[in-house]
């Protein structure tokens, strides 16, 4: 990676200090931890892992602005507990955060620029920052399983690692773990039918990125919630986002209302008799058939051509997003080949773009 590159990065992130000490440089592989209210928790995910000596895990206790005084307590009290060498666990390192404004997203995204911060430009391409949760159980061969993903291809940018959740509480949790567990399943295998490039699990306790991609994606995005959506959206634009081979990680499958959607919201709303929104298999064949044109050679060459090829619903939604108005600059800036211009459309009709035009068809 080239050093401008690293170092424009890194003036613009927020360092906070690490404890007990500066992270080791030798470390090629960092496993970051938000921890807000783990107190009950995080000693299971230490005891989970087998961290060999090139490998650490960083923890960043924190807590919101407005959390209540039994959170900020639980915060203060894990912290103490790092101070007296409570935990036993190999290479931990902690960072205290306390009032944040940007949610589980800021908390990531402070430890991985530390992590970013202990590295180098010459260094970047090798390290890799791995991402687990405080509640989270993960394989005994996590560090060395994730690092080989790395080593095998030198053009994965990120992985998404395989996951299981971990068994509910009650029958009723459990049932509804194991369903919203096969409708992320589904919903990802009906992205890759589909031949989008975004067909991939966005989990943020199972995830790992490559330190130089981390970089050239823009860093983690500061949301209090879908941030590994966000990112792992923006990692794909620049690079490859590959599947694990193995499960490696156990996330919680406990009801929570800690962020505003993801596992935790699911799971409280299937057991209370809910519904998940699950995207029709219609909406997925409209998708496909978007893709297909948009990769038949010449279609690309022309917006209004474009436009004119696919059914009408496509074509009110790209025209309602700004397609016409965005592919005459993009075409500007784009060689004059299929190849090239199907890269484009693909950067421009990203993950989010795709959600919304499928939720968009649903409607119609």
């Amino acid at each position: 990676m080239k050093e401008h590159e690293f170092n424009k990065y890194l003036k613009k992130s927020k360092l906070l200090p690490v404890e007990p000490q500066e992270l080791n440089p030798d470390f090629c592989c960092v496993a970051v931890i938000p921890a807000c209210d783990e107190l009950e928790t995080i000693d299971r995910t230490f005891k989970s892992l087998e961290i060999p000596a090139n490998t650490a895990v960083l923890v960043v206790i924190n807590h919101p602005a407005d959390g209540s005084s039994q959170v900020k307590n639980s915060s203060r009290e894990l912290l103490q507990k790092f101070r007296d060498g409570e935990f036993s666990c190999r290479n931990l390192f902690w960072i205290y955060a306390p009032d944040l404004a940007g949610g589980v997203g800021e908390a990531r995204k402070i430890g991985m620029d530390a992590v970013v911060a202990s590295q180098s430009a010459a260094t970047a391409e090798q390290t890799i920052i791995a991402s687990l949760d405080a509640d989270t159980i993960a394989e005994a061969d996590y560090f060395p399983a994730v690092i080989a993903e790395f080593k095998r291809d030198s053009k994965i940018a990120a992985l998404a690692i395989p996951f299981v959740h971990q068994a509910g509480a009650t029958p009723a949790e459990e049932r509804a773990i194991r369903e919203y567990e096969a409708y992320l399943t589904r919903h990802v295998a009906k992205l890759s039918e589909a031949n989008s490039p975004y067909a991939f699990q966005t989990v943020g306790s199972a995830f790992a990125v490559r330190l130089s991609s981390y970089i050239r994606a823009g860093g983690m995005r500061i949301r209090k919630g879908g941030e590994d959506f966000y990112f792992l959206q923006a990692v794909a634009k620049i690079g490859v986002v590959a599947t694990g081979r193995k499960v490696l990680v156990h996330p919680s499958s406990r009801p929570s209302e800690r962020v505003p959607f993801g596992t935790g919201p699911a799971i409280k709303k299937l057991i209370s008799g809910g519904e998940l929104d699950e995207i029709s298999d219609g909406a997925f064949a409209g998708l496909k058939s978007l893709l297909a044109i948009s990769a038949a050679s010449g279609n690309l060459d022309n917006a209004e051509d474009f436009l004119d090829k696919l059914d009408p619903d496509s074509s009110l939604f790209l025209r309602q997003e700004g397609f016409a108005e965005a592919w005459e600059k993009i075409l500007a800036n784009t060689p004059k080949n299929d190849q090239s211009r199907r890269n484009a459309f693909n950067l421009w009709f990203d993950g989010l773009k795709s959600l919304r035009y499928l939720h968009w068809l649903d409607r119609r």
